[in-house]
């Protein structure tokens, strides 16, 4: 369940950034800092997507040599970033980030 509403989180915010790119294509005004704003949050989104997927493989029966060979480490590796990682409850996910630009 935690992969999907990262995936969705993830999917949103790269959705959300097109469209503002897409807005200076067609050279309409997007507001200072809206861009930054928008892509400020991906890389947060996708460590936690690999870290929500690594406890997902684990739970399913990976070992941590597969999993570090998917993120290109090796096992030791991959033990030592998500061997002690665990789900928090749902409801309780991280809503810390970037916050919008002020407005004018």
């Amino acid at each position: 369940m935690a992969l999907y509403q990262i995936t969705d989180e993830l999917t949103a915010r790269c959705y959300a950034l097109r469209m503002a790119l897409d807005e200076i294509v067609e050279q309409r005004d997007p507001a200072p800092g809206m861009h930054t704003y928008m892509a400020a949050d991906v890389p947060r989104l996708a460590r936690e997507l690999i870290r929500v997927a690594a406890v997902a493989d684990r739970r399913a029966g990976a070992t941590w040599s597969q999993i570090g060979e998917a993120l290109g480490i090796s096992a030791d590796a991959a033990r030592a970033r998500y061997g002690r990682v665990r789900l928090v409850a749902e409801g309780q996910a991280e809503t810390s980030g970037p916050r919008p630009p002020a407005g004018p």
